[in-house]
């Protein structure tokens, strides 16, 4: 108990002892003292009614315990209000978080017509190595590259005297194998008339026929060898085998050649008209068939377009690119196109008017397929799958999507069913933004 304390209870305690009554002696009837004389202050009084304690006074300590509790409760309030104030900023910021600005568009009308750019590259409608049939040494060679040639026309000769004194030796060989048939036939002649006279008996017939049989072989395997050094002797002449132009010449007068080397003499290629080979995408593939007109331009003819038509498909899609083989013609009447020249081909192809277009940004790649975000009347995004019928570059032809969808242009890898959203006001030309918010 604390100094404080105590003196609170010395003062409490003090009344009580004023007002307590004295305490009386004992009755003397046992012998004990007599009892020393009443004063007159101890003469009996009227006893007045007892009065109530009096409440003690609340002292420093419990002062100071109603202050801190005032504080605490103070302390309380305050970091309930603040707590508050915190909550409804964090709210805010998540709602301003929650709702996303978006830029919507509209599907598009799919057009009338699309036209399919593709790169390719041109090549002659027909070209051809030319290479060496026989060995030998070049004689001469008349026509060099870019020269026109006809069918036909000698482009080079080469000296061959071995492959000369080869068919030289065959044809005398013939001429022996000839001479021994000429006298077998004679003899099987005569021998047969002799048999008729029983002259000469069966079997000596018999040996002369065999004998002129083999004769008539061997006359025919020796003609054939001289046609076979014959033909060499005629590749003695190298020929062009269709109207072109020498597009290459890879050997000179004076030049060893020999059969079979692997490298051609000359290159011959018909320019007029000239093939271009595109790839055209899985989707467009239905669309692309013969007859399509194409339009081509080319680097060195900036300012210049030159027709073209599909002429043939491959009728398969190749597994690997997923793309179809397409075969275009151009004319070239003129030949100012060369085979090998980069070219970036349009195509012509029929449209879908009733189909619908989005930007290609609006399409989202997801596990289940492609979609699109479309934003619902309460501004709650709700993802929608989709089929892709043609890839128009930087737009899609879309299934799945009706005319008055309002569709997210860029929306992000995170965006979800539900998420909620405010939609930016149009910026610019290009698709209509529609704002039903």
């Amino acid at each position: 108990m604390t100094v404080t304390d105590k003196r609170g209870a010395q003062e409490h305690e003090a009344p009580a002892r004023d007002n307590a009554p004295e305490a009386q002696p004992p009755p003397q009837g046992d012998g004990s003292a007599p009892a020393p004389p009443a004063k007159p202050e101890d003469a009996p009084r009227h006893e007045e009614p007892e009065t109530p304690p009096r409440k003690m006074r609340p002292g420093p300590f419990r002062l100071m315990i109603l202050i801190g509790a005032v504080i605490l409760v103070g302390l309380a309030a305050w970091g309930i209000s603040t707590r508050s104030a915190n909550t409804r900023q964090t709210q805010q910021v998540a709602n301003q978080a929650a709702a996303t600005r978006v830029d919507v568009v509209t599907p598009e009308q799919g057009p009338s017509s699309i036209q399919l750019d593709l790169p390719g590259q041109t090549q002659a409608y027909t070209q051809a190595p030319i290479y060496a049939q026989t060995n030998g040494y070049l004689k001469k060679w008349d026509f060099d590259i870019g020269a026109p040639v006809k069918t036909g026309d000698l482009l080079a000769e080469i000296e061959t005297p071995q492959v000369d004194q080869q068919l030289d030796q065959a044809r005398a060989t013939l001429k022996q194998a000839q001479a021994a048939l000429d006298l077998s036939r004679v003899t099987y002649v005569r021998d047969q008339d002799l048999f008729k006279t029983h002259v000469i008996a069966a079997q000596d017939l018999d040996n002369a026929a065999g004998d002129f049989r083999v004769k008539q072989a061997t006359v025919g395997a020796d003609e054939a060898a001289v046609r076979s050094l014959e033909a060499l002797e005629n590749f003695k002449l190298v020929r062009a085998p269709f109207e072109g132009i020498v597009t290459a010449r890879n050997t000179d007068i004076g030049a060893l050649v020999v059969s079979g080397s692997g490298s051609p003499l000359f290159i011959v290629a018909k320019n007029a008209p000239l093939r271009v080979y595109v790839n055209v995408p899985e989707s467009m593939a239905p669309y692309v068939h013969e007859g399509v007109k194409a339009e081509l331009t080319f680097g060195s003819f900036p300012n210049r377009k030159f027709p073209g038509n599909v002429v043939s498909t491959a009728g398969a899609i190749d597994p690997n690119s997923r793309t179809l083989l397409t075969e275009i013609q151009i004319p070239n009447t003129t030949g100012e196109l060369f085979p090998g020249a980069y070219a970036m081909v349009r195509l012509q192809t029929a449209g879908s008017p009733n189909g619908l277009v989005v930007p290609a940004t609006a399409l989202l790649f997801r596990a289940e397929g492609p979609a699109v975000a479309v934003v619902g009347p309460d501004n709650q995004v709700q993802i929608r799958k989709v089929t892709v019928r043609r890839d128009l570059g930087n737009k899609l032809e879309l299934e799945g999507i009706g005319p008055q969808d309002r569709i997210i242009v860029t929306p992000g890898d995170g965006i979800s069913d539900g998420t909620k959203v405010e939609i930016n006001a149009p910026q610019g030309s290009g698709h209509k933004v529609a704002d039903k918010s």
